[in-house]
């Protein structure tokens, strides 16, 4: 071996050492699970499910909406990239728990009509900021919006085709007209879920299919679905651990119950 080679092998090599000396220093298996498993944790975990449940009951109640089916995932996750590929908080800590749902529901009654009543419910503060030049009430993920696009059929003044209408919050999203209910993500537990993963269906013994049926029976049709944190997005991130803190007491931030 020349000495070009001998260098190229030990810059090549320095990549690696340096990913072992930092998987080394990681907090083990077990104790990411305490940390997940704490009660700071815990009360975070129990907001977070509260303020889905807030918003599923609440859109549940107002007239002609009847709910089908809620599903939630729960995820506490080693960040993939072990804080190599990323400059997030999250990407950066050793530990992220993060809550999706999507509940379903269905309505025997046009969208326009269901709409005004979803937004006198006061359920959320409907919109998100607006990127389209239009001034208010017709900001997008709004009630006027969404009733403009449908009273326009979908077109701007000009004839450009609008963006399709929905529901939105920073963290939540109400679309409607889905043909069905998907069956549940069969790529759950995600690979790498290997510290907490909780996957709960309400009610638990709910068949979409069936449920979908009696629902058409009953004259109610068209489905809407509200998400949380579609996509694993940051909205949807109730804890972090950040690196460093994992072999102590663990004190990660999240979001504070309330």
């Amino acid at each position: 071996m020349n000495g070009f080679e001998y260098l190229l092998g030990m810059l090549l090599a320095q990549p690696v050492r340096a990913r072992d000396a930092l998987r080394a220093r990681l907090p083990t298996t077990r104790r990411l699970r305490a940390l997940a498993s704490s009660p700071r944790v815990e009360a975070l975990r129990a907001a977070e499910r509260e303020r889905i449940r807030r918003l599923v009951e609440g859109l549940a109640a107002v007239e002609g909406v009847t709910h089908l089916l809620t599903r939630v995932a729960d995820h506490c996750d080693r960040p993939s990239s072990l804080g190599l590929l990323t400059t997030t908080a999250e990407g950066r800590g050793v530990l992220v728990c993060r809550m999706s749902a999507a509940a379903y529901f269905a309505t025997g009654e046009d969208i326009t009509a269901v709409l005004p009543r979803i937004e006198a419910a006061g359920l959320a503060d409907w919109g998100f900021p607006n990127t389209w030049g239009d001034e208010p009430p017709y900001s997008p993920g709004t009630v006027a919006y969404a009733l403009r696009y449908h009273r326009d059929r979908g077109l701007f003044p000009d004839g450009r085709r609008m963006p399709g209408p929905s529901l939105s919050t920073a963290d939540a999203t109400l679309v409607w007209d889905l043909p069905g209910i998907p069956r549940p993500d069969p790529r759950w537990p995600r690979p790498g879920s290997d510290v907490r993963f909780r996957h709960e269906q309400i009610p638990p013994d709910g068949d979409p299919a069936a449920l979908l049926r009696a629902a058409r029976a009953e004259g109610r049709g068209p489905v809407l679905v509200l998400t949380f944190g579609r996509d694993w997005t940051d909205t949807c991130t109730y804890h972090a651990v950040p690196r460093g803190r994992g072999r102590g007491r663990g004190r990660g931030r999240g979001r504070e119950p309330g």
